[in-house]
């Protein structure tokens, strides 16, 4: 055989043989990747399984610290407690202490200032007493004319003889003291009333009683009035509307001092 030809040969095995080669290896690559993917991913299973159970999270006792020392923080909390227990029902006790002091206090005031107030009442009734008495000897005139330089006493004991003539003569020696009420006002047409004060209470009532029915004075135009305190005056001003219409009616209704009377029947407001 010709050496070429031989060469030939022997190049045309070792291509065969390298081919052979890379197609083993090719092979063999494919196989471990097989194995591999069946290695890395099982197979799924045939049926459905249930989910797996969760967790539950697990709590652990934190220790902090050994029996001794739990002890002693209790029992000195205890005594924290007690001692403002203590305190608190200390003050406790003395606000209860002061507070029924003065309790008692308040009642003795309020009993003092009842007292008092009694006592104030009945010293405004002695006053008003002794005042409406003191007025039985006083008596006031309306509608006597006033002019700038009168002698009022004069002109007074004059009317005064016209409605008592028969004791004409001793009134200038009963009646007292006679000015007019208050200050006159400017512009101010209407006289001042008039008080009068006897020196005797029984010429007081005389001319009291006959000046009810004295001819003279309704031609003058002027009236005679009791002189009463500011409590009775308010106390015949509430007391009018029912007089008033016992009178109307035919009724007998008059008037002593503050108090009103119908049929002899003393009335309230």
């Amino acid at each position: 055989m010709p050496k070429s030809a031989q060469k030939r040969t022997i190049d045309s095995a070792k291509s065969d043989s390298r081919a052979n080669d890379d197609h083993d290896y090719e092979n063999n690559s494919i196989q471990d990747m097989h194995v591999a993917e069946e290695d890395d991913f099982p197979p799924l299973p045939l049926t459905p399984s249930k989910p797996p159970v969760a967790k539950k999270p697990v709590f652990t006792k934190i220790q902090t610290g050994n029996k001794s020392n739990s002890d002693e923080i209790i029992s000195t909390l205890a005594n924290l407690i007690n001692t403002r227990s203590d305190a608190l029902e200390s003050m406790v006790q003395s606000a209860c202490a002061e507070i029924k002091e003065l309790k008692s206090k308040m009642l003795y005031m309020e009993k003092r200032i009842d007292r008092g107030e009694q006592t104030t009442r009945l010293c405004m009734d002695r006053v008003t007493d002794l005042e409406r008495y003191g007025r039985r000897w006083n008596l006031r005139l309306h509608g006597l004319p006033e002019t700038p330089k009168e002698k009022v006493r004069e002109e007074v004991i004059r009317v005064c003889q016209e409605v008592l003539p028969h004791d004409a003569a001793k009134l200038p020696e009963v009646i007292d003291v006679v000015h007019r009420l208050g200050t006159r006002r400017a512009n101010e047409t209407r006289p001042r009333a008039t008080i009068i004060r006897f020196t005797a209470r029984r010429f007081r009532d005389a001319i009291w009683k006959a000046a009810k029915s004295s001819e003279f004075l309704r031609n003058q135009g002027m009236q005679f009035k009791e002189d009463l305190t500011k409590e009775d005056r308010d106390s015949r001003q509430k007391l009018w509307p029912l007089v008033k219409k016992a009178r109307d009616d035919g009724k007998s209704a008059y008037f002593v001092g503050g108090r009103g009377f119908i049929k002899g029947t003393e009335i309230t407001g």
